[in-house]
């Protein structure tokens, strides 16, 4: 039974802070491609750290949107005919502009919630990695949540 979309932004945050995996939809000279980040949220702006150089950064400096979406709570159906199968899940679905974070102090606070999110705790970083590491925030344009029991 599919409980509807919502843009209750408690159920958003729920299933934000609950997903390990943030999958970006990101267009650029090739075309439209989609690549699975480590993310953290501060004050409803999504943080994401990448290498420096590449498709996805190349993306990103462009100032393209991106469209984001992940799922939770992901429970297979099943029954005895074709159309009783399924899944049962909550997920959210959203746009957004990427920018990169020059800030020291924004650029450490955006590494520190993905550490936080992934790792539950903080751990030292590695200088030589930080000096080839870019975080970028995405300002959220648009969200929804669906829930399908």
């Amino acid at each position: 039974m599919l409980k509807g979309i919502t843009d209750n932004q408690e159920v958003i945050k729920e299933i934000l802070d609950k997903a390990e995996v943030l999958w970006l939809a990101i267009v650029d000279n090739e075309g439209p491609y989609s690549v699975p980040v480590n993310f953290g949220m501060v004050n409803g702006v999504i943080y994401i750290h990448s290498g420096k150089k590449g498709r996805k950064v190349a993306a990103f400096d462009s100032g393209a949107p991106v469209a984001f979406s992940t799922v939770v709570d992901l429970e297979a159906k099943t029954g005895d005919t074709a159309c009783s199968q399924g899944y049962r899940f909550r997920s959210i679905m959203g746009r957004g502009t990427p920018r990169l974070v020059t800030d020291d102090k924004k650029r450490m606070a955006g590494l520190d919630a993905i550490t936080l999110k992934h790792v539950g705790k903080m751990l030292p970083y590695s200088k030589k990695v930080l000096t080839v590491t870019a975080v970028y925030a995405i300002d959220i344009l648009t969200i929804k949540g669906r829930i399908k029991e």
